[in-house]
C-alpha cells in the first residue's frame, strides 16, 4: 500500500507506483472539505442511489455492506500482491509489482511492510504517537508525530508528510461514505470463485476511472482482488491486487507496533520537511489525486 522513495535509478518506475489507486482509493478521501464534514457526522449519499435496476441494486448493496465490514473491524491482517502498469513512450506497458504485509490495530496502530519487485524494502509503523518509515535499503528512517486517530494519520501521512500509500482508503472507518460520493455507476458481473472462495464480481466506475471488485460470498464480506483503469491516461495503465491470508481476529506481539532502528540505520528528516514550500506545493496527480 505504499512506495517511499523517489530518487533511486528505478524513479521513471516508481514515478508511476506513487499513483497507483488513485481517484478512486487514496488521497482525495482527506480533503479539508471531508475532514469538515466528517466532524460533523453528515451522513453520505449511498450508492444504491444510483443504481436503477436489479443487478445494479445488488453490486451497490455488495460494495458497501463490504466497506461498511471493513470499516468496522477494530483489527485486521492481511498480505496482498500488486502489480501496476507502466507505458513506455512507444506505447508498450510494462508491469511491475510487490508484495505487502498490513497489520492495523483501531483506533491508532499500523505496521506496513512492502518488498518491491525489485527486491527493495520499506516499512512504515504507526505506533499512536510517531510515525515511522523506514528505507531498509538505503539505511535510513524517518520520524513524525501521530494524529490521534488512525484516518486523521492516514490523511497526515498523505497530505502533510506527501507520502503514498496504494489503497490506503480502505483501511480507513470513512470507507464507506468515500465510496458512495465518487462511485458513478456500478454493475454485477458475475458469481465466480478465486482459489476456491466464492466471490462476487462486481465492475463499476469513477470520475475518471474504471474499477472492478470481487468480495467474499457471506456475512463478512472482504475485498480477494481489485483491478483499476486509469480512463484518462495514455494506454490505460492498470493497478491490480489480490489479498490473501485475510485474519479479521489478529493476535499481536507487543512489538508488532514498535520501530526498532535496524543496526547501523540513520534518522533523516522526511522530504517534505526538508523542501522549500514552493517545492512542496500541491501539483496535478500528487498524492493520488483525482487527475493522475
Amino acid at each position: 500500500m505504499m512506495s517511499f522513495r523517489s530518487n533511486c535509478p528505478l524513479a521513471a518506475r516508481r514515478a508511476w507506483s506513487l499513483m497507483v489507486a488513485a481517484a478512486l482509493l487514496t488521497t482525495p478521501a482527506w480533503s479539508a472539505d471531508d475532514r469538515g464534514t466528517a466532524a460533523a457526522g453528515a451522513p453520505a449519499a449511498s450508492t444504491e442511489g444510483t443504481a436503477r435496476t436489479e443487478s445494479q441494486r445488488e453490486a451497490a448493496a455488495l460494495l458497501d455492506g463490504m466497506a461498511k465490514h471493513l470499516a468496522g473491524l477494530q483489527s485486521f491482517s492481511v498480505y496482498f500482491r500488486a502489480g501496476y502498469d507502466v507505458v513506455q513512450p512507444n506505447g508498450q506497458k510494462i508491469e511491475f509489482g510487490e508484495t505487502r504485509r498490513v497489520q492495523l490495530g483501531r483506533p491508532d496502530r499500523l505496521r506496513v511492510e512492502e518488498v518491491a519487485s525489485d527486491g527493495t524494502r520499506d516499512l512504515a509503523v504507526f505506533d499512536g504517537r510517531s510515525i515511522t518509515v523506514l528505507d531498509a535499503d538505503a539505511g535510513v528512517y524517518a520520524q513524525a508525530p501521530q494524529p490521534a486517530t488512525l484516518d486523521d494519520a492516514l490523511g497526515y501521512f498523505l497530505r502533510e508528510l506527501r507520502m503514498r500509500m496504494p489503497l490506503a482508503l480502505l483501511l480507513a472507518t470513512r470507507l464507506p461514505a468515500v465510496l458512495a460520493e465518487r462511485v458513478k455507476s456500478i454493475d454485477y458481473v458475475e458469481r465466480t470463485e478465486i482459489l476456491g472462495v466464492t466471490t462476487h464480481h462486481v465492475a463499476g466506475r469513477g470520475e475518471n476511472v474504471d474499477f472492478q471488485f470481487w468480495i467474499t460470498d457471506g456475512a463478512r464480506p472482504l475485498p480477494l482482488r481489485v483491478v483499476i483503469t486509469y480512463r484518462d491516461s495514455p494506454g490505460l495503465p492498470q493497478f491490480w491486487a489480490s489479498f490473501l491470508d485475510w485474519n479479521t481476529q489478529p493476535q499481536f506481539a507487543k512489538d508488532t507496533f514498535q520501530f526498532t532502528p535496524p543496526p547501523g540505520a540513520k534518522p533523516v528528516a522526511f522530504a517534505v520537511q526538508v523542501l522549500s514550500p514552493a517545492a512542496t506545493q500541491e501539483r496535478p496527480g500528487m498524492n493520488g489525486d483525482l487527475q493522475p
